[in-house]
């Protein structure tokens, strides 16, 4: 069969794709990965298929500028899908959440140009299943449109069905004549715009026909969906092993510190100042292996002596030989993290779902975080100390290890795919009316 991946081009959303994808190609089924253009390195380094679709996206500056418009904000205007402060919602947040997200990130990730292209791209090549980042809704908008069968490929925890959930729940308590649904009016607005029609949105295009879950079954939010789970294995595309990395950590044990972006700041934007998480850990009885920018690392001035930075270095190789990590909850750095059973400490950037991921870490005895009030040297120096000298941190990672290693391998679900695509697939609902205007790729 043939099998179209799309992701807005963010290298951690594709790379969450990898592993699926490939086991798809080497199964014999024809792969091909949709994504603006800044990511098509990135699919072609991966060995497989790319086609450039929309304008490039810009990612990096455009979440910086994010980041620098909500300094200060802890609902970061409303994109903070964990939803810690409320529960159950009140609907002036739910509305809320959906109206930024639609406005700010579903509209910008997917914008008309890329929609088009992509629609155009399916209406050609024919996928029989389109396999789609939860935030990339052309995706599902493409698959409706030519007939094929589709599903979400999750990066994390399932932020969008948890957060939809509950805002449809509210919804239907509303008046007919109140019933705001940013997001559903969108949807409908692009499937008229593409030729088909907008009396079709429906739940599908926001949640998939069912979805492919690498999380923990112990983490994952009790929703009412199809999940196909899927062992997370990491991916951390093309990489070279340094030569340190075979050689005995300097203080009898490493820890691994990865600022991301928003701790990547010496101050300002963010949750924390790198300088605080490094002053955290001088002296430490353990080497601290850094990833800094150089940027950055020129703006900190000398480090501590047990302290060793680097621009990069594959986390999958790198943890295998750490006590623990500190970091800022990106979904490939938990899950990594989690893979193979290295005590974590998160401090949340709130952007997404940190806080859930953080509160799950928890739960599972896997590890802690930092909020707010956490955030100074002096309590952040003790938080590490816990995480590496108290043995029930790693007792905890390695439970949730042995989860994950129970879980089918991406290889393993080829043939649950192949049944639900058959079992969903339907043909074209508008393929002679499809908007043919652009030129994929152009």
């Amino acid at each position: 069969m043939r099998v179209l991946f799309t992701t807005m081009a963010a290298r951690s959303h594709f790379f969450a794709q990898v592993t699926v994808a490939s086991a798809l190609r080497t199964a014999g089924h024809d792969v091909v990965v949709a994504s603006q253009p800044d990511l098509i390195a990135d699919v072609t380094g991966a060995g497989l298929t790319a086609v450039a679709v929309g304008p490039a996206l810009d990612l990096e500056p455009e979440t910086q500028r994010a980041n620098d418009d909500f300094e200060g904000d802890r609902n970061l205007g409303g994109l903070a899908m964990s939803n810690t402060r409320h529960d159950p919602y009140p609907w002036e947040q739910a509305l809320g959440m959906f109206t930024a997200m639609t406005a700010m990130v579903f509209q910008n990730v997917c914008p008309e140009p890329m929609v088009d292209d992509l629609v155009a791209f399916a209406a050609d090549w024919r996928p029989d299943l389109v396999v789609w980042d939860p935030l990339t809704l052309a995706g599902p908008v493409a698959a409706h449109l030519t007939g094929a069968a589709h599903a979400r490929l999750l990066f994390g925890p399932d932020q969008v069905a948890r957060n939809r959930t509950a805002f449809r729940a509210l919804l239907g308590q509303r008046p007919p004549e109140l019933r705001d649904d940013p997001l559903a009016e969108w949807l409908g607005w692009t499937l008229e715009r593409c030729g088909g029609s907008a009396a079709d949105v429906s739940e599908e295009l926001v949640l998939g026909q069912w979805t492919i879950d690498p999380t923990p079954t112990s983490m994952r939010a009790p929703l009412d969906l199809t999940y196909v789970p899927v062992r997370y294995v990491p991916y951390n595309g093309p990489s070279r092993l340094p030569d340190w990395l075979y050689e005995p950590p300097r203080q009898g044990r490493r820890l691994c510190l990865t600022l991301g972006v928003s701790l990547g700041e010496a101050a300002g934007a963010g949750t924390v100042a790198a300088r605080d998480v490094l002053a955290a850990v001088d002296g430490l009885d353990a080497e601290v292996v850094a990833t800094l920018s150089p940027a950055l690392r020129a703006e900190l001035g000398t480090l501590p002596k047990n302290v060793r930075a680097v621009d990069f270095v594959p986390l999958d190789a790198l943890l295998p030989t750490c006590s623990g990590i500190v970091h800022h909850g990106g979904s490939g750095t938990f899950m990594t993290a989690l893979a193979h059973a290295v005590p974590q400490l998160i401090v949340p950037d709130m952007m997404w779902d940190a806080m859930e991921k953080s509160l799950s870490l928890a739960r599972s005895g896997a590890g802690l975080h930092a909020g707010p009030d956490g955030l100074s040297p002096r309590v952040l120096r003790s938080r590490i100390t816990a995480l590496l000298d108290d043995e029930s941190f790693a007792a905890g990672a390695r439970r949730v290890r042995a989860e994950m290693l129970s879980t089918p391998a991406p290889n393993d679900i080829v043939p649950v795919l192949e049944r639900l695509t058959a079992l969903h697939r339907c043909g074209p609902t508008a393929a002679g009316n499809l908007k043919r205007s652009s030129t994929v790729g152009s």
